[in-house]
């Protein structure tokens, strides 16, 4: 399993940076990232939540990265459904429905619930939320800087493993 930078807790790079590795692991591995919209930060915004909690893009650290950002992010309902109005995310979930089905999806969220628990209560210890419509000027900070400030306690390599992962045609084969 690909291990990446801002995947440990003590990362040194700024956000900007792990948004590049980020991108750079997805294409590596034959997956197309998305581009923000002129105008919008929309799509870097949720790709700053993957550097800033240390998840990657697998389906069940996607759904790790769903209970951060609801309970650990301040948004707003339009920012939070903005990113699920994307064209390319309602493709994702619709391809998502048809090749795995919802109790696929639904188990497998259950088989998560343990780790989600260990995250709300990080959430919890948390000094204050991460703003998911994040400023133009954290980009620059150093991702251990701003873990630091908000309380942020990422996930352990040992505590993000997944005994069984889910595999569908999206899977990054490691």
């Amino acid at each position: 399993m690909v291990r990446l930078s801002f995947q440990e807790q003590d990362c040194s790079i700024a956000v900007a940076e792990g948004l590049e590795e980020y991108r750079t692991y997805l294409q590596k591995n034959g997956k197309k990232p998305l581009v923000d919209q002129p105008g919008s930060t929309i799509i870097r915004d949720h790709d700053a939540t993957h550097v800033i909690f240390g998840l990657d893009t697998s389906l069940e650290q996607e759904s790790l990265l769903d209970t951060w950002v609801l309970w650990g992010c301040s948004w707003k309902y339009r920012d939070l459904f903005a990113y699920h109005k994307l064209p390319e995310i309602k493709k994702l979930y619709s391809y998502f429905k048809k090749e795995l089905g919802y109790v696929r999806i639904f188990l497998t969220i259950l088989r998560l619930l343990p780790i989600k628990l260990v995250i709300r209560q990080r959430i919890k210890k948390m000094n204050k939320k991460w703003p998911l419509k994040s400023p133009d000027f954290l980009m620059s900070q150093k991702v251990c800087d701003l873990r630091k400030e908000y309380g942020i306690k990422i996930l352990s390599p040992e505590e993000r493993v997944i005994a069984k992962p889910l595999i569908w045609a999206g899977t990054i084969k490691q």
